[in-house]
């Protein structure tokens, strides 16, 4: 054994594949976690259970990881590219991740070259991508370091947590901050250029290329009860990966009928995209706080061709309206 700084910082690498590991059919590409250029193994993760947060310095046993660095822990559905880094005992040659309560498997990356700032620890990074349906909250992700005869040490954990796929000011992760009111989510499959609009009981219309944003118009007073437009996604056929548009009410909206178009702004070049429209609510929960809760059936789902593509000249297809009380 020896001491461990155990670290939590900075930027979450996991690196690319090259290990003693027999390969495995299974691909891992419906997994909740997918590492890339990395080797996907089915099964539990080696190696023993992380030692206590309280536990000393010098706990644990070799081979493991010394020390995790992430950016950013609250992580988004879907989230693509996430960097994860850090270092290993001497005695590692791969290391491995998965979450500790989703998944099948887990992934394999090796070290990399050993660090002279940090007594020789070998460094590991690596690239990580997150289903789009993940449950939102904390989870665990676990790392363990596998030396060349496949022997695994203490594993090392990280706590992370999955946000939900719309806005609501991180209460996944920290359930005594409030989430919006109400939230007006637009998602869809393909990558081309969507746009939701909405006409709120006052008349005023929140997004497409007539409407108001609201935020980043000049002399245009809001106030936390008027609907925002968080994004416009894939503008101009610049395509993000995140295919999500929402209208965000921080506090409660106004009573009244509210209206919804989906206007294909751009095909930008795909043939055809499928929607879905769906309203979130702020409702109260046991322990007092609030969650956003999707309401059920959704507003609106539907299909837009490419044929149907405007560029804007008109509000699109409109496909329901809801009435806030």
């Amino acid at each position: 054994m020896r001491a461990i700084a155990r670290a939590v910082s900075g930027a979450l690498l996991v690196a690319t594949s090259c290990t003693g590991e027999q390969a495995s059919p299974n691909t891992g590409i419906g997994e909740p976690l997918r590492i890339e250029s990395a080797q996907f193994v089915p099964g539990g993760l080696p190696g023993a259970p992380p030692e206590p947060a309280d536990a000393s310095a010098d706990a644990g046993t070799d081979p493991q990881v010394t020390d995790i660095n992430v950016a950013n822990r609250a992580i988004e559905q879907g989230e693509l590219g996430l960097l994860f880094s850090g270092h290993a005992t001497t005695d590692a040659q791969t290391i491995g991740v998965r979450f500790a309560d989703l998944g099948t498997g887990y992934w394999v990356v090796p070290v990399g070259a050993p660090d002279p700032s940090d007594n020789g620890l070998l460094t590991w990074q690596a690239s990580a991508s997150f289903g789009r349906d993940l449950p939102p909250g904390f989870h665990d992700l676990l790392f363990t370091a596998i030396n060349a005869d496949g022997s695994s040490g203490t594993q090392a954990d990280l706590s992370v947590c999955i946000d939900t796929p719309v806005p609501d000011n991180l209460n996944a992760c920290v359930p005594k901050r409030p989430p919006p009111a109400a939230v007006l989510s637009l998602s869809w499959d393909s990558p081309v250029a969507l746009d939701l609009i909405v006409e709120d009981p006052s008349g005023v219309v929140i997004g497409g290329a007539t409407g108001s944003s609201r935020p980043s118009d000049a002399g245009v007073e809001t106030s936390a009860s008027d609907g925002v437009l968080d994004r416009e996604s894939n503008q101009n056929c610049v395509i993000d990966d995140i295919d999500r548009e929402n209208v965000v009410w921080q506090s409660t909206p106004q009573t009244g009928q509210y209206q919804v178009w989906v206007d294909l702004f751009s095909a930008c070049g795909q043939p055809a995209v499928s929607f879905s429209v769906s309203l979130w609510l702020a409702e109260p929960q046991p322990d007092g706080t609030q969650r956003l809760v999707q309401q059920v059936p959704p507003l609106a789902s539907g299909v837009l061709t490419a044929e149907q593509a405007n560029g804007g000249s008109g509000p699109g297809l409109f496909v329901g309206d809801f009435v806030l009380q």
